[in-house]
């Protein structure tokens, strides 16, 4: 079942997360790696490090992911949220060098803010979808009221998500591979970008 409710962190849940002994007094954000350390952190202390029964126990923690997007002015990154094995909402671009401003207090006060500043992302993200679900039901039933059916739609569709490819396609790399990467998996994504490699070019993985 997915669940979409907000995550609210009690007092309890805090403790767990920041009374870790293994963070660093003067722990800061510096990098995409420093934010995703949180999460990760945070999937272990709320779920994975915790019984089933645990009342502190939060299993959608862990349908939160962060997506590293190369760029060539920071370490800008996208958050998504996994309802189903192929079904992922995805954010728009976070700016890293806004999370660093706003987050410069190194210790228990970044570590804070960097996690309540994602869960509000994954709460807007879903809240966005509910509504959504919400509109498309009345959609349909409106749809079906005034006699339209799929074929009505259908070159509508098609030019809009042409659009959409378009658009992708002329914003480079950084929009294409997390696009790929959400509708077919990394690891069908690094198999095309091997397939499409210049000849020659050696896999310095292997």
């Amino acid at each position: 079942m997915i669940d979409t409710r907000p995550i609210t962190l009690t007092h309890a849940q805090w403790a767990l997360i920041l009374d870790d002994t293994t963070w660093a007094n003067d722990f800061t954000i510096e990098s995409f790696d420093s934010v995703h350390n949180v999460l990760i952190r945070t999937h272990n202390a709320l779920r994975h490090n915790l019984a089933e029964d645990d009342p502190r126990r939060i299993d959608a923690i862990t349908d939160i992911s962060l997506w590293y997007v190369a760029d060539s002015r920071n370490d800008d990154f996208l958050l998504t949220v996994t309802l189903a094995p192929n079904c992922h909402l995805q954010s728009d671009l976070i700016d890293m060098e806004d999370i660093k401003t706003a987050n410069a207090k190194p210790g228990e006060s970044v570590i804070s803010a960097v996690l309540t500043r994602l869960i509000s992302q994954r709460n807007e993200i879903l809240e966005a979808f509910v509504n959504v679900a919400v509109e498309f039901d009345g959609l349909v039933g409106y749809a079906e009221h005034r006699g339209v059916d799929a074929s009505d739609l259908f070159n509508t569709v098609h030019d809009t998500a042409s659009t959409h490819a378009s658009d992708m396609n002329n914003s480079g790399l950084g929009c294409q591979l997390p696009y790929l990467i959400e509708q077919n998996g990394f690891a069908a994504t690094r198999d095309l970008i091997d397939d499409l490699a210049p000849s020659g070019e050696a896999d310095t993985d292997e």
